[in-house]
């Protein structure tokens, strides 16, 4: 056991001599707050505390990590003026502290076990007669914790030395506890009452016997090897045995054997055994309990896992389908049923989602792959979902990012996505009527790491104080006529606290009943310094890629197969099992005709851990890209050590199995990336000058499907002197490509019906059949991970990110003519 983990076993559950010492502290600083700290691993475990009911701090909000190396009081006037303190979260940020008077708490070896800390949010000074009360006070708490480590062995000390008083014979007469001293030759010298009634025998009878011979036959060797160490080693031993007392009841004591030294030798060995067979009774009562509740747990995971697998497979036919009558020829009132039909289809799939996701939690299946990210694009993409979301309400959809906050940050994106997403979700779901605002700020920093918050405040119904503690809770909702009417299964906020704290953040809630609410979360992030490169254009395509398909259900095979081969043109053969799968990839390999693409689920006769590992095993499968339909809950971390290039959920749509293709893929468009901007960087050179007849002669196609941006960007383009016409989505874009000329096509990537960059794939097929080429400008909020090789996938020539400047519109122009 730690020296750490000595003392903090040493403090109560509610200790109200420590208490009553850091109230002593506050009181002699005259401060509100003050706090008795250890540090114990990543964290500040805080065991007494006045004026802030809190448990824990975080390593990078721990005030008691910040004075480990001090060795005596610290008293900062103002924090703020402080090197090294000047930083700390709750200096440069709420609550604001100034005053810190720190009492390093150091046992008599030299350790630092944490710190006794005053805060104050007002400057003031401290007398030098209140500095030596504090340093008192500090030495008096580790006194404290010392004496109790101590307890038990002061406990039998006091006992054997009472036991040689006359006068108190009496008490050890009337103990319930089994008192004896034991000669050198291990018989009884003397037992009190309670030994002699437990064991059925007098003094008389155990003086004539060894004591091990009443000691139950397993654990005699033990027992006799601990009573051969006091008088060897004149040194105590605890002890745990099992007497045979009276009727052949089995008596299980513990106690500490303790010599009795005379001329510097032990002559006799005196013990006080507590009978605690009711307690270890008691204890493997508990034991049984808490592997039933713990099997209970992992059964309802395992239930709940399965039970999600099962939706998702009849999910997958559901949603390909309606996806598959969708494309097809209906009228205005089966097309409204189907987009219905597709909505409530994904809703569901949301929800199981979620299940999933607590199981994978539960389960530790969670991978914890970092990665650059643009926060700021992928906190807008959000927002952009959110305003979807809200059509129908009276709600102002709001976003706000500290323009001094890094725009690119290390980090996980995925999880990032999440949180953010179920706190705005909850927040317009709860909203009938007002406002939703993401707002995102420096909470402090470090040379390498900042520290970010990101608010979500509504102007919704607002909860309770009494129920605040109940929402980050799994599956709980608070009951109520007000909130039961809104749909969910109470997962949404859970995982987000599960996500933080993953991620070593904090997040918690402040809300008013009618009011509103403000969720709040704050996580540290690994600093950026790379500026993030532009986008270049790439002739990397689908078309004619050879692909297996590896797939045990008939529906999803014949979805998959309709996204591959029917809207992406490229040559599909399908699969049932891995061992006809690595058949055929092998013998392909051998032959032109060798696949590049793999996508497979978990398959019958092998997992995909296995079959990754199979493949990758194999020198003449070394090119081929591997794209696992995730089913159930895994490691992707495991996935990807084993080989796998890309992970999509299953059932997957257009899009996300789009992504997965594209970031399989994306060694092929990164190697173009580099090799174009390896030559003289366009955006580095002179633009050209571009008359307003120069911008007369070029026509501008428009694809948007949001009305405001489709308005703003045509305004915006008709204002800089350029002929534009627009349409609503990438369908429409492709037919006003094959009926009219366009030079340059600014398209949105996000739209119904077909989306920017399939409506980019099918205009370069209409270009190879000797149409003339469109220089297509990417304008999308995407900009995570995998989204730049996306447009390079699709055969995009530039990128606007949203919200579109003018001027920026100007330059991407321009650079049209510089081409």
């Amino acid at each position: 056991m730690s020296l750490i983990d000595r003392y903090l076993r040493a403090v109560g559950e509610h200790d109200g001599e420590l208490h009553a010492l850091t109230a002593e502290a506050a009181h002699v600083c005259n401060a509100p707050v003050a706090l008795l700290g250890f540090l114990d691993g990543d964290r500040e475990r805080v065991k007494a505390s006045v004026g802030w009911k809190i448990e824990e701090l975080p390593l990078v909000s721990s005030f008691a990590a910040r004075f480990a190396d001090a060795r005596d009081v610290v008293v900062l006037p103002d924090a703020s003026t402080a090197a090294g303190l000047a930083e700390h979260p709750f200096v440069a940020g709420a609550p604001n502290v100034r005053f810190i008077a720190s009492v390093p708490l150091i046992d008599p070896s030299g350790a630092f076990l944490g710190a006794l800390t005053v805060l104050d949010r007002s400057v003031h000074q401290l007398q030098p007669v209140h500095t030596q009360m504090l340093r008192l006070t500090g030495r008096q708490i580790v006194q404290v914790l010392q004496a109790r480590t101590h307890r038990e062995e002061v406990a039998n000390l006091r006992e054997s030395l009472e036991e040689s008083e006359a006068h108190f014979r009496d008490l050890f007469e009337q103990t319930d506890d089994l008192i004896m001293s034991i000669g050198i030759d291990g018989r009884v010298l003397h037992a009190n009452q309670a030994t002699l009634n437990a064991l059925g025998a007098t003094n008389e009878e155990l003086s004539r016997i060894d004591i091990v011979r009443i000691v139950d036959s397993e654990e005699r060797e033990s027992f006799r090897r601990a009573l051969q160490r006091v008088f060897l080693k004149a040194e105590p031993q605890r002890v745990e045995t099992v007497f045979m007392g009276a009727g052949n009841r089995r008596i299980t004591v513990e106690g500490a054997l303790r010599p009795r030294i005379i001329d510097g030798r032990a002559v006799m060995a005196r013990v006080v055994f507590r009978d605690v067979t009711d307690r270890k009774h008691f204890e493997t009562d508990l034991a049984n309990a808490r592997d039933a509740a713990l099997e209970a747990a992992r059964l309802k995971t395992r239930f709940l896992t399965n039970v999600s697998h099962e939706i998702r497979t009849p999910m997958n036919g559901i949603i390909g389908m309606i996806d598959l009558l969708l494309g097809s020829r209906l009228n205005e009132e089966q097309a409204d049923f189907a987009h219905q039909g597709m909505a409530s289809a994904e809703q569901l799939l949301s929800i199981v989602n979620n299940v999933l996701y607590v199981s994978s939690v539960e389960s530790g299946g969670l991978s914890t792959a970092n990665a650059d990210f643009d926060l700021y694009r992928l906190l807008e993409r959000v927002v952009e979902v959110m305003k979807v979301g809200a059509l129908g309400k009276d709600v102002d959809i709001r976003y706000s990012y500290d323009e001094s906050l890094p725009t690119v940050v290390y980090g996980n994106q995925g999880r990032v996505r999440q949180i953010a997403t179920n706190l705005m979700d909850n927040a317009v779901k709860f909203t009938m009527q007002g406002s939703v605002s993401l707002r995102v700020t420096r909470q402090t920093e470090t040379a390498t790491h900042d520290v970010l918050r990101f608010e979500v405040r509504d102007t919704g119904i607002g909860i309770a104080e009494e129920d605040r503690l109940l929402l980050f809770e799994r599956f709980s909702q608070i009951e109520g006529s007000s909130t039961r009417r809104f749909q969910g299964i109470g997962l949404g906020l859970a995982a987000a606290r599960q996500l933080v704290e993953m991620m070593g953040g904090v997040i918690d809630a402040e809300s008013s009943p009618g009011i509103g609410s403000t969720f709040w979360f704050s996580i540290p992030f690994a600093r950026h310094e790379d500026d993030r490169k532009p986008i270049v254009s790439s002739d990397l395509d689908f078309r004619g890629k050879r692909v297996l398909l590896v797939d045990q259900t008939p529906t999803s095979r014949r979805v998959l197969r309709h996204y591959l081969a029917d809207r992406w043109e490229m040559l599909v053969e399908t699969n049932e099992t891995a061992a006809d799968a690595l058949t055929l990839l092998k013998l392909a390999a051998r032959t032109p005709e060798a696949f590049e693409i793999a996508i497979y689920d978990d398959m019958r006769d092998l997992d995909a851990v296995a079959f990754t590992k199979r493949v990758r095993a194999d020198p003449t499968l070394a090119s081929l890209r591997l794209v696992h339909l995730v089913s159930r809950a895994v490691s992707e971390s495991e996935l990807r050590d084993a080989g796998v290039n890309a992970i999509v959920a299953k059932p997957p749509g257009p899009g996300e199995l789009f992504d997965a293709l594209t970031i399989a893929l994306a060694p092929e468009a990164l190697t173009l990336a580099r090799s174009a901007l390896a030559q003289p960087a366009r955006g580095d050179a002179p633009l050209p000058v571009v008359t307003a007849e120069m911008r007369q002669r070029v026509r501008v196609l428009l694809a948007e499907d949001n009305f405001l941006n489709r308005k703003l960007t045509l305004s915006q383009l008709e204002k800089l002197g350029y002929r534009v016409d627009s349409v609503a989505n990438g369908k429409e874009a492709v037919e006003a490509v094959t009926h009219e000329h366009y030079d340059v096509i600014v398209m949105d990537c996000q739209m119904p019906i077909v989306d920017g960059y399939e409506a980019t794939l099918e205009i370069r097929k209409i270009e190879r059949n000797g149409a003339p080429k469109h220089r297509i400008i990417a304008m999308t909020a995407n900009a995570l991970e995998g989204d730049r090789e996306k447009c390079l996938a699709a055969g995009m020539d530039d990128y606007l990110s949203k919200p579109t400047k003018a001027e920026d519109l100007e330059s991407a122009l321009a650079r049209y003519f510089a081409a």
